[in-house]
């Protein structure tokens, strides 16, 4: 099956029989390809091979395939069409999502993607991402006007997407009848190609038969003495311009947008989410309905009117702006499973009421059968029953949750007050977060057994270690709160910041504020002589004390040949000195007042 194999990262590189891929149109953008173009391809692959790798994911539950198409379905169909064996892939392990983001993103670095098969990825990513433009855009490496611009593509019909395809008409075109119903595009579209239109001379004359007064949504209250009114003519599209026809473009766009805005707001008060034909692909919502062959039940109704994908939209179709359409399911995955939830609800009250009516009609003979309701239901039982799956909102909307939360906020400072172990156990999961980045890794372990943290803990999922902690009694927590508190100065100083360090500064001012005294603490060692010279190792000896009490023991002599030694044998020499009592005494450098005006020369 492969003639080599190359992995990089979680990517491999192989050769695969091109015959065992298959082509996923949930994937593949392509309406159609431009015939010469697609010729030209074919050309070059029979002559030089396929030159970049198509992307592929396996599949399984195929007995003809063993790979998918991701990107490069043109490269392939090419590849099988001239009978060539082999083809280079990069196999990837990818969800349906990720899937449909690759190949728009793989297929936008292409010349030869149409601007209507761009409006298709958009289209399908736009729905992967939840409608969110700013992530498509990024996802794509798009601006936010060219994804308008292919959003408004998704509403031509297939005669001008295929017609935008095989280049005879320009993109400009085919936005301006994406903004005219469906069912009238093909005969206009018609007549633009018979006059050779320009993008212009459409737009002009379009314009024209669209923008009726009779039907404006907006005040045309200053438009009724307006000398753009139109006068009675025929044109190619063979329809009348009778009537009060708008002949003003730019003053009819401006009515017609304030009207939007305006609608807009409202929609949004009512409806929460708001999309516009111009934000919105085709077909990328559906109408919510309780009851019917697509509907969810009236109980899930109520659920996604909180939900973050229920809204509505607004029409900036001309002749029609300002049109509010509500009550829609912005999800339709979700809308779907909605439904198929409600057909199985639907469908098991229905057994259930043939199962307690069957035993009846056994035993009551044919005339009580007859005397019987025919679709008489079981006491109790309705179409709406709930069941253990509680209807709810795929994704409840912000607002409310915020609502949720405040309410929420309240309750748990009172669970807070009440509770004195909670508070504490609060304040000591903080300053764990506090202390942990800077403290040394041995302590933060020794935090993490006395708090039962078995997982790295998180600010997400604090909240569980709070709740083991104040089941603890209060003494247990104070005396764990205390013993944490006093490692605070054991904060990392890696900068040798010294008294302008959290710890340093720290230190110096509980010491000041327990009246302490370094003489109580001090432990002479040979690690810190090492930090003096000998000149200075030698002037401690001597305000010490330890010069006299080493000349007692050994003599005047004995002092001095100490003091002829090399600074590391001076320093063991004095170490092994036991007979000198340390105790009570503090090296000048080590004094408090010493520390809060010294400099720090740049020297270990």
């Amino acid at each position: 099956m492969t003639a080599a194999t190359t992995a990089v990262g979680n990517t491999e590189l192989r050769l695969l029989v091109a015959k065992r891929i298959r082509r996923n149109p949930g994937i593949d953008p392509r309406i159609s390809r431009n015939a010469t173009k697609y010729n030209s391809i074919k050309e070059s692959i029979a002559q030089h091979g396929v030159q970049q790798a198509i992307l592929v994911r396996p599949v399984s539950g195929d007995a003809e395939h063993d790979f998918e198409v991701v990107a490069g379905n043109t490269r392939h169909a090419a590849t099988l069409e001239i009978g060539v064996e082999l083809i280079p892939a990069m196999i990837r392990q990818m969800t349906d999502a990720e899937a449909r983001v690759a190949a728009a993103i793989e297929n936008m670095q292409r010349a030869d993607l149409t601007p209507v098969e761009e409006a298709k990825h958009a289209q399908i990513v736009l729905a992967d991402m939840g409608n969110d433009h700013e992530a498509v855009c990024k996802a794509l490496d798009w601006s936010r006007t060219k994804l308008n611009s292919r959003i408004l593509l998704s509403h031509c019909n297939e005669d001008v997407a295929e017609a935008l395809v095989q280049d005879r008409i320009k993109i400009g075109h085919a936005e301006l009848l994406a903004g005219v119903a469906q069912d009238k595009q093909s005969s206009i579209l018609e007549k633009i190609i018979e006059r050779g239109m320009s993008v212009i001379e459409a737009r002009d004359r379009l314009f024209a038969l669209s923008r009726d007064l009779t039907k404006a949504k907006f005040d045309t209250a200053d438009c009724q003495n307006c000398p753009n009114n139109s006068a009675t003519s025929r044109d190619l599209f063979d329809t009348s311009l009778e009537g009060s026809m708008c002949q003003n473009a730019s003053c009819w766009d401006t009515k017609a947008a304030a009207l939007i805005e305006v609608k807009l707001i409202e929609a949004q008060n009512e409806f929460g989410v708001v999309h516009t034909d111009l934000t919105l692909p085709a077909g990328a919502y559906v109408a919510l309905q309780a009851q019917g062959a697509d509907g969810v039940g009236s109980e899930q109704i109520s659920a996604c009117v909180g939900c973050a994908n229920y809204g509505a939209t607004v029409s900036t179709v001309i002749g029609n702006e300002g049109a509010i359409t509500g009550g829609l399911c912005f999800n339709k995955e979700c809308n779907a499973e909605k439904k198929a939830a409600y057909k199985e609800k639907l469908a098991a009250v229905a057994a259930a009421s043939k199962a307690e009516t069957a035993p009846q009609e056994k035993t009551s003979g044919a005339a009580s059968s007859q005397a019987a309701p025919a679709a008489q239901a079981p006491k109790g039982a309705s179409a709406e029953k709930p069941d253990a799956g509680k209807a709810q909102a795929a994704v409840m909307r912000k607002g409310m949750r915020r609502q949720a939360f405040t309410l929420y906020s309240a309750m748990g400072m009172q669970a807070v007050k009440q509770t004195p172990t909670l508070g504490l156990a609060i304040a000591i999961v903080s300053l764990y977060f506090d202390l942990r980045k800077d403290v040394p890794d041995e302590l933060v372990k020794r935090f993490d057994t006395q708090l039962g943290v078995k997982k790295h803990l998180t600010a997400e999922n604090r909240s569980q270690i709070e709740v083991e902690l104040a089941k603890r009694s209060v003494d247990d927590l104070t005396l764990l709160l205390h013993k944490m508190a006093s490692c605070t100065v054991y904060r990392r100083d890696l900068s040798d910041q010294f008294e302008k360090s959290v710890s340093g500064s720290q230190s110096l001012a509980f010491i000041e504020f327990a009246d302490l005294n370094p003489k109580g603490f001090f432990k002479m060692t040979a690690d810190y002589l090492k930090t003096l010279v000998k000149a200075g190792v030698v002037e401690e000896l001597k305000r010490s004390g330890f010069e006299a009490k080493y000349k007692a023991e050994k003599g005047d002599k004995a002092f001095t040949q100490l003091c002829g030694m090399k600074s590391d044998e001076l320093i063991t020499a004095v170490m092994a000195f036991t007979e000198f009592d340390w105790t009570g005494y503090v090296p000048a450098a080590l004094e408090i007042s010493a520390q809060k005006s010294a400099g720090t020369a740049n020297l270990a």
